[in-house]
């Protein structure tokens, strides 16, 4: 028998997901049964296809090497269609899953499967008729649809869902002029057919009150349902009422931006499917967290890694922002509630440009400011707030675009329970409504290092050689592989339970790189830092000029964790508050040129800073000079590294210092400098520095009280300046007016009709080999230059040939 058509055997239905609309095309013939799988799916990226696999051997018997591939094209996507499968008519119930994976598929082990049970296909057995069947699902929700047409009639049904609807008759004239609702008719002969699910035959109720009944054809609509990942029965409600709103979609399935509006379809506004994406986006994060979080004891920790990654993934080093989100005071100054003050300012975040927020240790903890933690299950315990108020506050930042960083203290660990000889040395993990955490973290004296005052000698392994010593609490032994598995844990959970993205880790000196490093591997941040405060390097004359071992011992614990953290400058952060303080802008400039912190050597792993909660606050233990803190400010905003930010600085100072690093931040942003940025320190003396940043140059910035001067107007602009600081940004090129319209020529002086014009070629441009930073330019070596190299030489040679324009004009 000829195959009927795609019009003809499978009818449209809206589809609410997260990606994909799947649809099922079946023909059974004689004997056998002819299976086609149409998917509409945009959830796969560059070099990837969609797949299906399933219990039958025809699709693959669940090896994803052996699924059955689809195929695609510019003009269709995100449309999919699978090869014919042949089944036998008797093949009864099938299960089946969507997955993606590498287009060539050799690679099933690292195919994205869909989430959820199993779906399930019964396939009919025809009786010399032809039996069409389709069937519609969404990635990752359980309802699926169904339309069964056998000899002409229709069945139709759904798991999830409300039955199909049946066509009722026009109504008789005298019903009509009576006003009455016509009846709905239902055909009892109707043949029904097992496919996965029950069909049940009843009265078709139009719940959409626009009188439209069942749609043929909605593809736009599953569009616009997936770029927004609506699950929520708020916008399922707004699509049921009259003039519902749709996207309009051109045939090659691009969006036309040419919107307008009928009374019968509004069209969605573009702002709002922006909000409503967001929105949703952020509602389906939070459903898959916390479905890791259930799971997170029952599945392989492997697995478990790479499902976290594709939720938190990783943070974009070139736009991080941190701020710290207390000093040391704020635990008292919350009045128990912390947190709550937080998330009221979150506004003055996003003014400020803050990406990202370090909050304080979670855990109930011995000293209120959190850093001699106990039960580290227990958020209830901190006087921070309680565990709800920190979801909470969470859930705000993250709905404002803004990451959570934990700060996680792990070096030590003072216990809630005493040995039988009277040492603080037995620890309880205080989660009490997760049997499936029973243990984790419940630890005794074998958790402490040999040696340590709280040791009872059960332990494995003394502390390391280089390990440093905090004597107000327990030594962990991070040896352990139970104190491994514990942390690890505890840290998922944070993430999963939480909402935390990434982690802070104090005091790593106690402790081997190669932990935290360990820690990040098991837990999959979006990014870590850690707080290496070392002593740096004095002389009779004070603070020493070189600071290489310094900046060198911060490099070697970086690369210990294998890259897997950054580091606090501490390095940059003496060496510049000791120029601001004493006038000493010469610091600013190592040997080699460079900046002679860490952002000198490794700027990607650099996080710089003026002050924290230790060295400024009300502790004051090593504070950047009051009345220098912007001049500070402006080196590590307009400098590589990640620049961070103090609560003080920003919150307590006042206004104006808030818009005075906003302002510093917008240039950077502006600027686009990246977070390895190259340095040119043009200036270095005691009274000023000036360094131009980027390649080509796209920031400058001059620290200190001589007027360093103007810039060159026709490169620089201003970009903002304050107390011994002016900041520059490159200007962006004006844009090209249009040309002025060409008066047409009279026949007779109309020239004789010429070929197109030649686009001019660099073979077309002739000059003398030059000889720049010791390479000869010849018209080959340009030709072989990447665009990278050409554009730092332009960057060179703009200001000499504008200094030469100057001195010829000049000359005159």
């Amino acid at each position: 028998a000829p195959r009927p058509t795609p019009r003809q055997l499978t009818e449209h239905l809206l589809v609410d997901g997260l990606g994909l609309g799947l649809c099922l095309d079946c023909v059974t013939m004689s004997g056998t049964c002819a299976l086609t799988f149409q998917i509409e799916c945009i959830a796969t990226k560059p070099g990837e296809a969609v797949f299906v696999v399933g219990s039958a051997p025809e699709i693959g018997a669940w090896d994803a090497g052996k699924a059955v591939p689809c195929l695609t094209s510019t003009k269709v996507y995100p449309n999919w269609t699978s090869q014919t499968v042949t089944l036998p008519a008797n093949a009864g119930k099938i299960e089946f899953k969507v997955l993606v994976q590498a287009a060539d598929g050799k690679s099933p082990a690292s195919a994205r499967w869909e989430g959820g049970p199993n779906r399930c296909l019964s396939i009919p057995e025809g009786k010399g008729g032809l039996v069409q069947l389709s069937a519609s699902c969404s990635w990752g929700l359980p309802e699926v649809t169904y339309r069964t047409k056998m000899d002409g009639a229709t069945v139709g049904g759904g798991q999830g869902l409300p039955p199909a609807p049946t066509p009722a008759p026009a109504p008789a004239p005298e019903e009509a002029k009576k006003g009455q609702e016509p009846k709905k008719v239902v055909d009892s002969m109707m043949p029904r057919l097992e496919t996965g699910v029950h069909f049940g035959l009843e009265e078709f109720v139009d719940e959409s009150g626009d009188s439209l009944g069942p749609l043929e054809n909605a593809s736009s609509s599953n569009l616009l349902r997936k770029a927004s990942r609506n699950h929520s029965q708020t916008m399922a409600e707004r699509m049921q009422r009259r003039s519902s709103r749709h996207l309009c979609i051109n045939n090659d399935g691009m969006l036309n931006s040419d919107m307008s509006r009928v009374p019968s379809m509004m069209l969605i506004d573009a702002s709002e499917l922006e909000e409503d994406t967001k929105k949703y986006t952020e509602e389906v994060e939070k459903l898959e967290r916390d479905s890791l979080n259930i799971m997170q004891r029952r599945m392989p920790s492997g697995s478990l890694l790479e499902k976290m990654e594709e939720v938190i993934g990783s943070a974009d080093k070139d736009s991080i922002v941190l701020l710290q989100g207390f000093n040391w005071e704020s635990w008292r100054a919350g009045a128990g509630d912390w947190y709550s003050v937080i998330g009221k300012s979150v506004d003055k975040f996003k003014h400020v440009g803050v990406t990202d927020i370090w909050l304080p240790p979670p855990s109930s903890s011995v000293a209120p400011q959190g850093y001699l933690p106990s039960q580290l299950f227990n958020l209830d315990g901190s006087k921070y707030g309680t565990q709800a108020s920190l979801e909470t506050l969470i859930k705000t930042l993250h709905e404002n675009g803004i990451r959570a960083i934990a700060d996680i203290v792990v070096n030590h660990r003072c216990g809630d329970k005493q040995d039988s000889q009277g040492r603080w040395n037995q620890f309880t993990s205080g989660m009490e409504n997760r049997p499936s955490f029973a243990g984790v973290m419940d630890w005794g004296g074998w958790a402490i290092t040999l040696g340590d005052t709280y040791s009872d000698g059960t332990g494995e392994h003394a502390p390391g050689k280089y390990d440093g010593k905090f004597d107000a609490a327990p030594d962990i032994d991070h040896a352990n592989q139970k104190v491994q598995q514990s942390i690890a844990i505890w840290l998922r959970w944070l993430q999963l339970q939480v909402g935390f993205d990434g982690w802070r880790f104090d005091f790593v000196k106690g402790y081997s790189a190669e932990y935290v490093g360990l820690y990040c591997k098991k837990s999959a941040p979006a990014w870590a830092v850690g707080e290496l405060w070392g002593d740096m390097q004095y002389d009779d004359n004070g603070l020493a000029a070189n600071q290489d071992r310094h900046r060198q011992d911060v490099t070697n614990w970086i690369n210990a964790t294998d890259k897997q953290s950054t580091a606090f400058d501490f390095t940059t952060k003496g060496i510049l508050q000791e120029a601001c303080k004493n006038c000493q802008y010469w610091r600013l400039k190592d040997a080699s040129g460079k900046p002679p912190g860490l952002i000198g050597w490794m700027p990607k792993y650099a996080v710089t800073f003026i002050d924290n909660h230790d060295t400024g606050s009300t502790q004051r233990h090593w504070p950047f000079p009051d009345d220098k803190v912007v001049v500070g400010y402006a080196y590590i905003c307009t400098h590589p590294g990640i620049p961070a930010l103090f609560w003080d600085h920003v919150m307590d100072w006042g206004e104006h210092v808030r818009n005075q690093i906003a302002d510093l931040l917008r240039v950077r942003r502006e600027s686009g400098i990246p977070v390895d940025a190259p340095v040119k320190i043009i200036c270095a003396d005691a009274d000023c520095y000036i360094a131009e940043i980027g390649s080509p140059a796209a920031l400058r910035v001059a620290l200190g009280p001589r007027h360093a001067g103007d810039a060159d107007g026709s490169y620089w602009e201003q970009g903002c300046q304050g107390k011994e600081y002016r900041v520059w940004i490159h200007k962006k090129p004006a844009p090209t007016p249009p040309p002025a319209p060409t008066p047409a020529k009279s026949p007779a002086q109309a020239s004789p009709t010429k070929g197109p014009a030649k686009a001019e070629t660099l073979s077309d441009v002739s000059f003398p080999d030059i000889t720049v930073d010791g390479v000869k330019l010849t018209q080959a070596k340009l030709k072989a230059m990447s665009k990278q190299e050409v554009e730092q030489l332009v960057g060179k040679l703009e200001p000499l040939l504008h200094a030469c324009k100057l001195a010829k004009a000049l000359k005159k």
